[in-house]
Order: structure tokens, then sequence, then C-alpha cells
């Protein structure tokens, strides 16, 4: 037959390396369920712990022996549910531990289906089984719960002589003797203290009677009053605990606010240093920027004053040949050609210095070709176009980037010198990075005139 919850008490216990660690009522329990209290001692682990239905006298009635999961911070796992009452409802019956055979559920005895990975079984050691050692902790009674002692048993009273009772009826009535008239009030005399005798007795059962009635009543009203002190202590201590979370609560809602003053106040730190840092920037590229300029106005001065060395060296040797072409006229209307002649008979050949193909030697038959038109010869020895090696010339006279920025100035950055013609690409050696006009992959192979 199941027992009522009002007749019994609830209990949890912990066990720890198969030591009871922790005990508490099923109510404290439930608190724990709601996240109210943490357990810090057993944070991040799987702990076995055992429900306990207790009798007023404290045996053991109904067992359940479960696996509570707790997270890092100390709380039972949200996912953890094990219908603990069920369990011992439907629990197997075992041994007599005071109050009759305890049920009991395990992993290896357990009365509902897919509970049975969250029990354990009862572990037996040389120092006793799970069962004497919860058997043995309830006998402290640490939770301070009241025990309702039973009453000893007595034995029966000894039979005693029924007290006398008033008789009526014919077999009750004396037997009188003849005698004189006289002798009748005597008689009457002795039946009526005989009743009031019988009528004093019943008064003393009445007022014994009434006298124990007393005593039950104010016993029961003390205990009725130690049951109201407890529930006051209870209710007290529902209070202080109550405040306790309340106190801690607004703990928690300060560190909270603290945390995000904390946390308003950093971004807006981030945020000035940022600006700041935007700044220090600005000012170091600004004067990058303006060290970088007066570098580059200082390189174009360089390269502007080259070129006019260079344009000044090629006004020279566009004179000097000037000069030879007139010395060649003259020479010619003088009889020079008979000269020349004579020098092509005996195989004489002229060596020239030029740009792009270097010392290149002159056979007599091309001589008046090479004075007449020396751009055209030497770009036909180095195998490219006029204007191909009058555009690597330039380059390789003033080698600097021929584009324009964007206020429209030369950007004249300095390049690396392209030594010969055939390898140089207008548009891509020319230029720098950033003004580049063809793929760097291509390469100028026209060689028309």
């Amino acid at each position: 037959m199941k027992q009522s919850l009002q007749n019994t008490h609830e209990a949890v216990v912990f066990f720890d390396r198969e030591e009871i660690s922790k005990e508490m009522h099923y109510a404290e329990f439930e608190a724990l369920l709601d996240c109210v209290v943490p357990m810090q001692e057993f944070a991040g682990r799987v702990i076995e712990a055992a429900y306990m239905r207790l009798d007023a006298n404290l045996s053991v009635v109904g067992l359940v022996l479960f696996l509570v999961p707790f997270d890092e911070e100390g709380f039972v796992e949200q996912s953890w549910n094990v219908p603990l009452r069920q369990l011992v409802e439907g629990g197997t019956r075992g041994p007599d531990l005071g109050g009759g055979p305890v049920r009991i559920a395990t992993r290896s005895q357990c009365p509902v289906k897919g509970q049975e990975s969250k029990l354990w079984d009862i572990r037996f050691t040389t120092a006793g089984n799970t069962l004497n050692l919860l058997q043995e902790r309830l006998r402290d009674n640490r939770l301070g719960i009241d025990v309702i002692e039973a009453p000893p048993m007595s034995a029966p009273p000894a039979a005693a002589a029924p007290a006398a009772m008033p008789q009526y009826g014919p077999a009750a009535m004396p037997q009188y003797a003849p005698a004189p008239t006289a002798a009748a009030p005597a008689s009457s005399s002795e039946s009526t203290d005989a009743v009031l005798q019988i009528m004093q007795q019943s008064s003393a059962q009445m007022a014994m009677l009434k006298e124990q009635h007393q005593r039950e009543l104010m016993s029961l009203q003390e205990n009725i009053s130690q049951l109201q002190q407890k529930l006051q202590v209870q209710e007290n201590e529902k209070g202080v605990l109550a405040g306790q979370l309340e106190q801690q609560a607004a703990a928690l809602d300060a560190e909270r606010r603290e945390a995000e003053r904390k946390a308003r106040q950093l971004a807006k730190d981030m945020r000035a240093q940022t600006a700041a840092l935007k700044l220090e920037l600005k000012s170091e590229l600004e004067a990058a920027v303006a060290s970088r300029e007066r570098e580059l106005k200082a390189e174009i001065e360089s390269l502007k004053r080259e070129r006019d060395a260079s344009e000044e060296q090629l006004h020279g040797l566009t004179t000097e040949v000037t000069e030879l072409r007139r010395d060649r006229i003259r020479l010619m209307g003088s009889g020079a050609d008979r000269f020349f002649e004579r020098l092509k008979e005996k195989a004489v050949k002229f060596v020239s210095y030029q740009p792009g193909a270097g010392h290149l030697t002159v056979p007599m038959e091309d001589l008046s070709r090479f004075l007449d038109d020396t751009e055209s010869f030497v770009a036909d020895k180095c195998g490219v176009s006029v204007e191909h090696y009058r555009r690597w010339l330039a380059h390789y006279s003033s080698p600097v980037c021929q584009g324009t920025s964007g206020s429209g100035k030369p950007c004249a950055k300095p390049l690396t010198r392209v030594l010969k013609p055939g390898e140089f690409v207008a548009g891509l050696h020319d230029r720098c990075e950033i003004h580049k006009q063809v793929p760097r992959s291509s390469t100028l192979t026209d060689k028309s005139a």
C-alpha cells in the first residue's frame, strides 16, 4: 500500500567518493533545481545522490539512487529530469529498515523505462553497503526532522474484580427474614448508602476521565504550539533566504550596471584614442607626402639638368654631323670621291660608337648613308624602327616616367634604364607602376620605319 506524503518526510543525500557529503530536505533540493543557490563543490561533476522517503520514526520506506549532473557554475543542468516520486512508488520491495519493506528504485531495478541510465546501483564494500550508510546517517537526524516516538507496548492489565454495580429485578431484592415491623427502616438505610457509594465511584471515574482528556488536550496544544514555532522558524529562515537572494540579485544588478558603465567608458576611450591616432597618422602622412614631394622636385630638377646636358650634347653632335656633311661636299668637290674609292679598294672600314648598338663597323659603301641619316642606320642595326629607337634614346638619355600626375605636371619618377633598344617597350619601360599603359607581358615588335 502506498503511503501518503502527509505521513512521511522527504530528504536528498549526496555522495562524494562513496561517502555521504551533504544532505537536505526535498524542498531545498527543489530550490537547487530552480537554480536559486549553486553548489560550487560539485561544479562540473556528475554526483551520486539518494532520494529517501521516511516515516514518522525516520525509518526508510522508499529509496531512489539517482545521478545529478552539475554545470561549471555549480547549478543542476537544465536538462535533468528524473521522476523521483514516480520511481519510488513503483520501486521493488526490499529489506525492512524499520518501517516495513522499503521500496527501492536503482539502475538494475528501474520501474520506469528509459530512466535506467540516470540511476545507480547499491554499492557493497567491506565497510558496509549503501543502505547501512544511509540508516546510520539518519540516526543522527542532522536535518532536524520531528520524530514522533511510538508509544511503548505494555502488557495488558491483570483482570480486576468488577466494581459492584447496582442490580435490579427480583433477583437483586434483599431477602428478609420474618421480623417485627420495626426492623424495616434499618434495611432501607443500607440500600441508600450503597447507591450513594456507587454514585461517588462514578463521579470519581468521570473526574479521572476528564483530567486525562485535559492532559491529552494540553499535550496536543503543546505539540501544535511546537509545530507553529517550527513553522515560524522556517518562515523566518525563508524570509532570511529571500532577503539574501534579494541582496544577491541587487548586487548582481549593481555589478551589471557597473560593467555596462565600464563598457561605455571603454568604448568612449577607444573612440577618443582612435580619433587621436587618426590625427597623428594624418599629420605623419602629410609630413611624409611633403618630404616625398621635395625629394621628387629635387630629382626632377636633377633630371632636367641631365636632359639639358643631353640636349646640348645632341646639339653638338648634330652640329658636328652638319660640319662633316659640309666637309664631305667640299671634299667631293675637290676630288674626295677618288680618295674614298681608294679607301674602299683597300677595304678600309670606319668604327663608330652609337647608343644601343655599341661600336658599329661602317663599311665604305654605307658611309654616305650613315652620315646622311645616322639614327635610321643605327635603328636598322638594332632591329627596331626609327621611331622606336628615338623613344628608346630619349628613355636612355633620361630614364624617368613620361606620365602626368593628377595636377597635369609630369610624373618624372626615376626608372630603371633599359640598355638595349630591342628590349624597350614604349608605355611600359618609360612609365612608373602607376602610369603604365600596357600589360607587363606585352612586347613591342614594331620595326617599321
